[in-house]
């Protein structure tokens, strides 16, 4: 029996699947950009592997007890596969052997196996939950780090810095929602974050411990969700009455309102009563509670290690604006592509923490695309996560964006680019999906269209729409889609380096 193929076609998962079902013994040895790496199977289970960039077991572990070795070799194994199980690009090949092979290519793994080797079932299993978790938290991260605008441009410290900064304690935080979930999961990652988190559950007691903070004269801070009961019933806008009573007091705490969705109005009226920073929290995913759960905790990072840092830098009597629109390049300035994505590359080199690719990505696109909207992929549809360029109405294509939807039911160019994962771009078509995202957003003269996936785990998590609304034709975008692939990998990366089994030396 001989297996071989691209790894895009056949992932790792599958192939442990074939050889386990057929209980083969033999080795699968894997070519990637990065190096060679091999896999030995004995009647089907995993019993050696390595991968380029891991050196042989150090002589010295030989020396240990056979307990202790067996121990280090099946870490090593865990950490080969679970790189391997996320590996993009590459080609395979399975040969089958009469007896366990002690080499692979020039490796020579004969002190580096397993003597009852690993039941490839439930490291299937296993492999398959990180992954689907690590996807979660791509996808989750992907919508915290847009869920407020960047900090201003005169500010001391840039939106990495912020991103990347380490709270050592801080001030109290009034964390005010009626939801026990959120309370729980944003309220514990500001409290590992070193905050004083101090709990209410509706207007009336946030407004009694609002009260109680200011009379115990230390500054705090005031999170709060938009959709409270209000005091009188009458509507689910009660957190403007906690920020309104909030930063009424002299030396008014900074606030932060979080929010579902915001028009311009809501906008303006938070910015009226003094609320600094509005704050899109998820809310698509609650029919999800796996996915509800990563959404939470992700927001909650972005609150302890950015935006409530950011709070501490300002005043409630001057709440920021978002941050200046940058201008885009020139559809024609083909030098000038080049330089964004060599950028965003090192960029991503640089800060390569899941945080920061979002944005990344639609600063990148700015060089590309004249109008974009940066999509999620949530159940089966695209919703909008972030946006630029031109509308029809006149709206704020950023703010317009979460209220827009694609299904993914019926066949357009987002269902062609999601399921295979790959750019899509042409006319816009006459009806369907694309044709209702233009009549939203404004049809103007687009005479091309594209979407490019971003994937993380072998699936697409989110997708970037763009087009040229004044008529031109696109320019090539290959350089674009190559970046959205790396920042995919890079989000792979982030979430392979959490994983507490790491390939040890």
């Amino acid at each position: 029996m001989s297996l071989s193929g691209s790894v895009e076609d056949l992932p790792l998962l599958e192939i442990l699947q074939v050889v386990a079902f057929t209980q083969r013994t033999g080795y699968l040895a894997v070519k990637a950009p990065e190096g060679d790496a091999g896999i030995v199977f004995r009647e089907g289970r995993v019993v050696a592997g390595y991968i380029w960039d891991v050196p042989p077991l150090a002589p010295e572990t030989r020396t240990l007890p056979t307990e202790v070795q067996q121990d280090a070799i099946r870490g090593r194994i865990t950490g080969v596969l679970q790189r391997l199980a996320r590996l993009r690009n590459g080609e395979f090949v399975f040969n089958v052997a009469p007896e366990t092979p002690t080499h692979v290519g020039s490796r020579d793994l004969g002190a580096e196996t397993l003597e009852d080797g690993i039941n490839p079932e439930g490291l299937m299993l296993d492999l398959a939950r990180q992954l689907d978790e690590d996807r979660r938290e791509s996808s989750a991260v992907l919508e915290a780090s847009l869920a407020a605008p960047p900090p201003d441009p005169d500010e001391e410290n840039v939106l990495h810095e912020l991103v990347l900064q380490d709270i050592q304690g801080g001030p109290p935080v009034l964390l005010v929602d009626d939801e026990a979930e959120v309370r729980r999961r944003v309220g514990g990652e500001l409290a590992n974050a070193g905050f004083d988190v101090v709990e209410a559950t509706d207007v009336r007691s946030g407004r009694a411990e609002a009260r109680r903070l200011t009379e115990a004269g230390a500054p705090f801070v005031v999170v709060t969700d938009l959709g409270l009961p209000s005091l009188g019933g009458s509507n689910f806008r009660g957190g403007l009455e906690v920020a309104e009573f909030a930063a009424s007091f002299e030396g008014s705490p900074k606030i932060l309102l979080m929010a579902e969705a915001a028009d311009e109005r809501l906008r303006n009226k938070a910015r009226r009563i003094g609320v600094s920073i509005l704050a899109l929290k998820p809310g698509l995913s609650k029919l999800d509670p796996l996915q509800y759960d990563a959404d939470l905790r992700a927001f909650g990072r972005k609150l302890a290690r950015d935006l409530v840092p950011r709070l501490m830098r300002r005043t409630a009597a001057a709440p920021a604006e978002p941050a200046p629109t940058p201008t885009a390049v020139s559809l024609s300035d083909e030098a000038a592509r080049e330089t964004a994505i060599q950028d965003a590359l090192e960029e991503l080199a640089r800060h390569p923490e899941p945080d920061f690719v979002a944005f990344l990505l639609l600063r990148a696109a700015r060089a590309f695309l004249s109008r974009a909207v940066l999509f999620l992929v949530k159940d089966d549809s695209l919703r909008g996560l972030a946006g630029f360029g031109p509308t029809d109405s006149g709206t704020s294509l950023d703010v317009l964006a979460r209220e827009l939807s694609v299904s993914l039911h019926e066949p357009s160019p987002f269902a062609t680019a999601v399921a295979p994962g790959q750019l899509w771009s042409g006319p816009p078509p006459t009806n369907g999906p694309t044709q209702s995202l233009l009549e939203r957003i404004g049809p103007l003269d687009v005479a091309e269209t594209a979407v490019i996936p971003v994937r993380a785990q072998h699936e697409t998590i989110a997708v970037l729409y763009g087009d040229a609304p004044d008529g031109q034709p696109l320019p090539a975008l290959d350089p674009l889609a190559q970046f959205a692939e790396r920042a995919g990998r890079a989000l792979d990366e982030a979430f392979l380096a959490r994983r507490s089994t790491a390939v040890p030396a």
